[in-house]
């Protein structure tokens, strides 16, 4: 299984990863996960785990070939491979890919560092989701990635971004791979400013009063009263590629 339009003679090698070098230039690729850190945050799950994320591409997308962009072990691609949809995940974790491709031997799942252009021609995708992806990229990387995004988007497409918000203290501290996490209006704003339009955000509220059922609902009754972006757990976003 293959995406159409693949640029040739690019399969996408080696981590990407940059170090401080003489001339002064910052680190990039700083938060690819190593081998441990994929194992302590996904043990517990398989493709099944995913089926609800792939569905926002039924709702939401047009029919057409599914980007996952930052695919980890790859089990997102795998469940869209078990509904027999055509997906390919990107991801530069050597780990990772080794992983999935343990687990699944015919998985579409290249390494690929996000820094790098992807390896596939304009307009070849119908939908592309970068889910729990976007602050583990320095903000240049994230922004090269997005541009990368809409280049490889059929117009119309959907480019799916889920994460934490920067007000979410607890998912900042548990992670030292979290690079850079956006307010759920500076996504928007970035979304936008890349080109993307219908740019809708879907997010949920810190669990400031516990995590009871009725102390969600409370906060969520909140949440959607007072649009206080501060009080988000996330920065999620829908958004379409539109013309520029």
């Amino acid at each position: 299984m293959h995406l159409a339009g693949e640029r040739k003679g690019q399969a996408g090698g080696g981590l990407g990863r940059w170090t401080q070098g003489q001339g002064g230039e910052q680190a990039r690729d700083r938060g690819i996960g190593d081998a441990n850190y994929f194992n302590d945050y996904y043990a517990d799950r398989d493709w099944k785990w995913y089926r609800h994320i792939l569905a926002l591409a039924i709702q939401y997308s047009e029919p057409g070939a599914i980007l996952d962009v930052g695919a980890g072990v790859g089990y997102l691609v795998e469940c869209a491979m078990r509904w027999n949809l055509t997906c390919l995940g990107l991801e530069g974790s050597a780990a990772a890919v080794a992983s999935a491709q343990a687990r699944c031997p015919s998985i579409n799942l290249r390494q690929h560092a996000l820094s790098e252009p992807f390896p596939f021609t304009d307009a070849s995708v119908g939908s592309v989701f970068m889910n729990q992806v976007i602050e583990h990229l320095e903000p240049e990387v994230a922004t090269g990635c997005l541009e990368e995004c809409w280049r490889v988007l059929c117009p119309g497409g959907m480019l799916f971004v889920f994460s934490p918000s920067c007000y979410n203290v607890e998912e900042a501290n548990a992670d030292a791979t979290h690079i850079h996490m956006y307010s759920p209006t500076e996504l928007r704003q970035l979304l936008a400013a890349k080109g993307f339009g219908d740019v809708r955000s879907f997010d949920s509220p810190l669990p400031l009063l516990g995590r009871s059922t009725l102390a969600t609902r409370v906060m969520y009754f909140v949440f959607k009263l007072t649009r206080w972006e501060r009080l988000s757990a996330s920065a999620n976003c829908i958004a379409f590629k539109g013309a520029r």
